[in-house]
């Protein structure tokens, strides 16, 4: 089996927000009962960073030196260090570990508000031969902020069915070359979920 820990920011200086050091934690604490897993940390870092202000390492490396810190063996950890987004990170954990490794089972965790996205790329990406369990971790952000958070994810989920509407269940191939150049991502972001990406905040 493979845990598999979505990058959900970092900053300029190579830290990561709270909010993806308890999904790390979550993921600790799932390896410490099944020690044979291997844990897949997917993110390089937003695309929403101008070129010259890209963080020092990528979310992936940042992930991975923060579970080394807390005991996890560096032979169990694995890198993606490709995806910008939520529809990368499929796409190029299939490609670079999933393929590759014949694996066809993971455990993915990720923030609540994110949940229903990730699970819709995973299984529209990867296609029914693969056995995916979600787990989510709750955002510590209430009220208006929250609620704000959660409808700009359903407005993203929306726009992420219309770009993946005409591929096949499983074609991953139908994004090569296609990724981070489609229109979508040219597409002005609010300052707030700019500033939640590059800050977590």
């Amino acid at each position: 089996m493979t845990i598999v820990i979505l990058g959900e920011g970092i900053n300029t200086k190579g830290q990561l927000p709270k909010q993806v050091k308890r999904l790390l934690d979550k993921g600790i604490k799932i390896f410490g009962k099944h020690k044979d897993a291997k844990i897949l940390l997917s993110g390089r870092y937003s695309f929403l960073y101008p070129k010259d202000k890209i963080p020092k390492k990528t979310e992936a490396e940042a992930m991975r030196d923060y579970l080394l810190k807390f005991g996890v063996p560096k032979k169990k950890i694995y890198l993606d260090k490709k995806s910008k987004d939520t529809i990368g990170y499929p796409y190029y954990t299939k490609k670079l570990y999933f393929l590759p490794k014949k694996e066809r089972k993971a455990l993915i965790i990720t923030s609540d508000f994110h949940l229903k996205r990730v699970k819709f790329v995973f299984k529209k990406i990867f296609g029914k031969n693969y056995q995916f369990k979600f787990i989510s971790v709750p955002i510590p952000f209430k009220g208006k902020k929250r609620i704000e958070i959660f409808k700009r994810q359903e407005v993203l989920l929306q726009k992420t069915k219309k770009i993946l509407a005409k591929m096949k269940s499983g074609d991953h191939n139908f994004l090569k070359g296609k990724l981070y150049k489609i229109k979508y991502y040219k597409e002005k972001r609010p300052d707030w979920a700019i500033k939640f990406v590059t800050q977590g905040k």
